[in-house]
Order: C-alpha cells, then structure tokens, then sequence
C-alpha cells in the first residue's frame, strides 16, 4: 500500500495474535528506536514512526482512506483485537532517513503529480538545498517508484520498488524518472514542526487496558449464580429486565456506531458502574452516564462524536420501550 525502505530488520511478520500493544510500543520508546513498525491486515496496513523513541506519526491505510496521527492508533487497536492473520515488522533506520520518512508521512506536499518533463529538476534540487529542506522526493511512473530522501538540504539516501535496502546511488530512481508520464511529489517537513510523542498523548496504556478489559466478568458469574437456582420469574420481572437490556442495547449501539470499538468498551464499563439498564429508567442517572461517558471518550474521538453520541442516547432513552 505505500512504499517504505527496510532498513535494519528488528522483527519481521510476527503474528498480531496475543500482541500486548502497549507493552510493544514501551520497548521501541526505552529502545530509542529510528525506524518505523509496520503492521499488515488483510485490508489495512499501518505505520508508526519512531523518532528516538516517540512515536512522531501514525497512518492507517484502509479502502481508499488515510487515517492518522490519535484517530490511526484507535483504529490500529480494533484492526489488531478484531482482524485475522495480522503481523508487523520494525525496521531501524538513519535518525536522518527517519525524519525524511516523518515529511512523506505528515509533511506539507509542496509538489503533487507534478510530470518529470514539466519540471526543472535541477532548479528544484537546488532549492532543496539552499533552504535546507528536510524532505522526500517521490518519483512514480506506472508501478514503478522512486524514493529520494533529503535532510537539511543533503541527500541522506535513495529507495526503489526493486531495492533491498537504503542504496547511495540514484541510479535506478533516475530511471524511473526517466520513464514515460514520470510524476514527481515533494513533501517537505516544516523546521518548526514539533514532535509530539503520540503514544504518550493518546495514553497508549489506558487504551489498551480499557480496549482488552471485560466489566462484564463479575456480572456473568452472578448470572450464572442467579440462573443455577432457576427460580420462578414474573411477568412483570420479566417485561422489566427486558426494556433494560433494550435500554443497555440503546447506549452500546450509539458508541460503537459514533467512537468505535473502544467507545463500546467504555460504555459497557460505564453501564456496569451505574448498574446496567434498569438504572437507565431514571433521568438522573441517564444523566451521570452521559457525563461519564463523555469524560472518557474525549481521548477517543472529536467533540463532534461525542456530541452525536449524547443526543443519540438521549433520543433512543426517551422514547418508550416495550
């Protein structure tokens, strides 16, 4: 899905099976990594970049659809617990390729399918210099691509579709600029772009933790206690245990349909804490759920989502159930 030079192979398509992700992304931080990891699905692909340690950019690769930075490591953790036949690699690189690799990743594209013919390369490589650019220059002509990564202006290393690792000569990339309908992008990392450790803003850990949790585990063994006595239930018993689990259904379809996995995660958790549906007959406690769940769910999503999430409960809480 999107070119990348293998550097230094530091694991290579290890299973995603029974992957503890936030234990994985501490040793690439205390291991100082420069590279990236590279996890594979059977229809996504995703990148974590590594810049001494802090994860400088994440992207998601999915049906068409580039997701990045907070969003990517979401949707990284429901590839990882809900795909099969997941694995990934980490590859070691140049802190000096890495940070090319940060411009092609979350760069400003300051040329875009730009023909090789149309271009003054040599004016341009001489602007790369003069200011310092610290950038990657793809070259693409039908399936074959090219890649040339500058940093502060110098040229720090070339890759190929064909290469085996980073190469010192431009040769094959050249080539393929010569091809006919070559197509240049520029993409060129600002010097005053901060890098941000995204695992340490996105709380990697609580994710995790609260993705992998079950808040159900005590519940389903009182159930089973509960269901072992096989008493008598009546009617009305009934018909109430029913409106809540329609009512506990209500909240559990709105986060999952407007957060995602991880927000049907922390509605079940939240859901547990006020004691399940029935609670939910009460508008004050309709209420704390609300507030609980937008409290947590602000690492997860925009404020937008949250917004939709709130008005979907409420909608669906007011209306009668049967």
């Amino acid at each position: 899905m999107f070119l990348l030079p293998k550097g230094n192979p530091l694991a290579e398509q290890v299973s995603t099976a029974g992957l503890d992700l936030a234990e994985t992304l501490e040793k690439l931080r205390q291991g100082k990594l420069n590279g990236y990891a590279l996890f594979r699905f059977p229809s996504a692909e995703a990148i974590l970049l590594y810049d001494e340690g802090k994860l400088a950019s994440a992207a998601v690769f999915q049906d068409d659809i580039r997701t990045t930075d907070r969003a990517a490591l979401h949707l990284l953790i429901d590839l990882i617990l809900l795909a099969s036949g997941g694995n990934f690699s980490v590859y070691g690189l140049p802190r000096t390729v890495s940070l090319a690799l940060l411009a092609l990743l979350g760069g400003e594209p300051l040329i875009h399918q730009q023909e090789v013919r149309n271009t003054d390369l040599n004016a341009l490589l001489a602007r790369i210099k003069t200011e310092q650019m610290t950038a990657t220059l793809r070259v693409a002509s039908g399936s074959r691509i090219g890649l040339i990564f500058y940093h502060t202006g110098t040229t720090v290393g070339f890759y190929n579709d064909t290469s085996t690792g980073i190469e010192t000569s431009a040769g094959e990339v050249q080539r393929i600029a010569g091809l006919p309908d070559a197509c240049i992008d520029l993409y060129v990392l600002q010097s005053n772009t901060p890098l941000f450790d995204l695992a340490g803003l996105a709380d990697i850990r609580n994710l995790w933790k609260m993705a992998t949790s079950n808040p159900f585990e005590l519940r389903a063994f009182d159930d089973t206690a509960a269901t072992s006595a096989e008493p008598s239930i009546h009617p009305t018993v009934a018909s109430i245990g029913a409106d809540a689990a329609v009512r506990e259904a209500v909240v559990l379809d709105a986060a999952q349909r407007h957060i995602g996995t991880l927000g049907k995660a922390l509605a079940e958790k939240e859901l547990a804490t006020i004691g399940g549906g029935a609670a939910l007959q009460q508008p004050d406690v309709v209420q704390q759920l609300l507030a609980a769940l937008e409290k947590g769910a602000k690492l997860l999503t925009s404020s937008q989502n949250i917004r939709a999430m709130k008005e979907a409960i409420n909608t669906q809480l007011q209306q009668p159930h049967a």
